[in-house]
């Protein structure tokens, strides 16, 4: 006599994972680092897997990987003693992008993935485009953008310590005083500002410019520091951001690759940025 065959007869089906552990599933693993796993498709966060790696959960060869440690495909990866699978599918190149905006254009980068990212004319990608400490629609010029979800988030963590020039084109009565009272400036509307720099170049009619460096200090506040002495910033641009610089080889609603040294001079940057600050923090000093 045959014998039932349990998922068509009326034996027991088999129960179902909730979804509360779906996480806990082994994932599938791109090359790359452990802790990056998550830029493969099937793969937990971050977080996740950082998690598994200091419980002892997740191993490499038996052994339980350091934060950061490579995989190559080759590599016996699991996760609670179980074999995870490979998916080579999974890996894609990362990109960042240096794009001129111009002001009052809209940088809409919700919609800006793959064909819908044709308006901004930033090229494909398997990802969704993120922008780098983003300026308002008001203002223009530099701004970062990548398809890598944890370049991004390490770089946004450091910009707070990084040097930002903006240009501005004003319209009311500058003069010496006011630039050097904007250049001592401490706070905007309670909120804390860094300017480190400002230099004036007068016009013949209403219209000056304005070259500011500063640091952890929002376009905006420049804009409002300004207007509440009654002068109006008609234009603001970024053209520079830490050591990448907005050049005129790059035209306005255009977007070039980022070079792999223009990559690693950021981060380079950042990192020395952030042990100034920490050592500045260290000896009491603002």
């Amino acid at each position: 006599m045959r014998e039932k065959n349990p998922r068509r007869g009326g034996g027991p089906r088999p129960s179902r994972v909730q979804s509360g552990a779906r996480s806990e599933r082994p994932p599938a693993v791109a090359a790359g680092r452990v802790h990056k796993a998550r830029a493969a498709a099937g793969v937990g966060s971050r977080r996740e897997v950082e998690r598994w790696i200091r419980e002892g959960r997740l191993q490499v060869n038996d052994a339980v990987p350091e934060l950061g440690a490579g995989v190559v495909p080759g590599d016996r990866i699991t996760l609670d003693g179980r074999p995870v699978r490979w998916r080579a599918s999974a890996v894609k190149e990362s990109h960042a992008l240096l794009y001129h905006r111009s002001p009052g254009d809209a940088l809409d980068l919700k919609a800006a993935t793959s064909r819908a990212a044709l308006h901004l004319r930033l090229p494909r990608s398997a990802g969704r485009w993120l922008a780098i400490q983003p300026l308002p629609p008001v203002d223009g010029g530099l701004e970062i953008l990548t398809d890598d979800g944890s370049w991004a988030h390490r770089v946004s963590q450091g910009t707070h310590a990084l040097t930002v020039d903006y240009l501005l084109r004003m319209r009311g009565p500058l003069n010496d005083e006011l630039v050097e009272e904007f250049r001592v400036a401490t706070d905007c509307e309670g909120e804390p500002m860094e300017i480190l720099q400002a230099a004036a170049q007068y016009g013949e009619g209403a219209n000056h410019w304005l070259t500011v460096t500063v640091r952890a200090t929002r376009s905006a506040l420049v804009r409002h520091w300004w207007a509440a002495r009654g002068i109006i910033v008609s234009r603001l641009m970024r053209v520079r951001f830490g050591p990448v610089q907005l050049g005129r080889d790059l035209p306005r609603g255009h977007s070039r690759a980022m070079t792999s040294a223009e990559r690693s001079a950021l981060l380079a940057e950042i990192e020395a940025a952030k042990r100034a600050h920490d050592e500045r923090a260290a000896a009491g000093e603002p």
